[in-house]
């Protein structure tokens, strides 16, 4: 079975407690899934996924250096059925961005180790994120496939559909 990824469903629950958090209002900057930021201009990085580490863009990691907002750092990790979220000051990960991992294609990636309601990211020893609030409940995580099915499902019609549940339940006469 394909392990499940940390989709935009899960970054989109993500984002609303930390709007929720912060109370605060986050959009995107530029075409970035990852780099929000408030009505203000500061930076908001949310990052996600059931692994423990995370890549970072170069192209992102200089934006953030021109704009140097002292933003805020958004670590979230999948569980089966929840999520937890950690934030922290993301200019520790910027300052100290020549000790994360470099890609083959000179992107950087990070590894994060929780204990307890703290998330350390181990090439930035210095950075401590804390965690925000209770585990957000998500519900078990849904595979890609199912999601690509339930998308068909929702383009048929309701005369589609209805044949089609005929056709699997075995009662259609084809």
């Amino acid at each position: 079975m394909q392990k499940p990824k940390f989709d935009e469903t899960d970054r989109g629950k993500v984002i609303s407690e930390v709007e929720r958090h912060f109370d605060t209002k986050l959009s995107r900057v530029g075409n970035y899934r990852k780099f929000l930021q408030d009505p203000s201009g500061k930076s908001y990085w949310v990052f996600g996924g059931y692994d423990d580490w995370h890549g970072i863009t170069s192209d992102m990691l200089q934006e953030e250096q021109t704009r140097a907002t002292d933003g805020v750092l958004v670590v979230a990790k999948r569980h089966k059925s929840t999520i937890d979220i950690f934030s922290g000051p993301l200019k520790p990960l910027i300052a100290n961005s020549r000790d994360l991992s470099h890609t083959q294609t000179g992107d950087y990636q990070f590894n994060i180790s929780i204990r307890g309601n703290s998330m350390t990211i181990k090439e930035v020893p210095v950075l401590t994120l804390r965690k925000l609030g209770a585990s957000q409940e998500v519900g078990p995580a849904v595979s890609h496939k199912l999601k690509e099915a339930e998308a068909m499902l929702a383009k048929m019609s309701p005369e589609e559909r209805l044949r089609l549940l005929e056709q699997l339940s075995g009662r259609s006469g084809g």
